[in-house]
């Protein structure tokens, strides 16, 4: 829920992903918040650091809570990666 993905997702849009790993530069990623394990978001990535390290980022960033507040989150607490929004 929220509009920190607009406008590439909306509020109330529903995302199809992929389980995998395999991830770039420029995906947008189902992950497991960092700091609220039972709270999922979909952000894009940033950087993938070489220690496998992710920096993440909302498209609108006025509205998003991502790694400028939670810092960097690791390969593990990917979900997937998004393949398709239905509305």
């Amino acid at each position: 829920a929220g509009n920190s993905m607009s406008p590439e997702i909306n509020d109330r849009d529903i995302v199809l992903y992929e389980r995998t790993k395999i991830v770039a530069s420029g995906d947008i990623i189902l992950v497991s918040h960092p700091y609220m394990q039972s709270v999922k978001i979909v952000k894009r990535i940033v950087t993938i650091e070489h220690d496998g390290r992710l920096t993440l980022a909302g498209d609108n960033q006025v509205e998003s809570t991502d790694s400028r507040t939670f810092g960097t989150v690791s390969l593990e607490s990917i979900i997937g990666k998004v393949t398709s929004k239905l509305k």
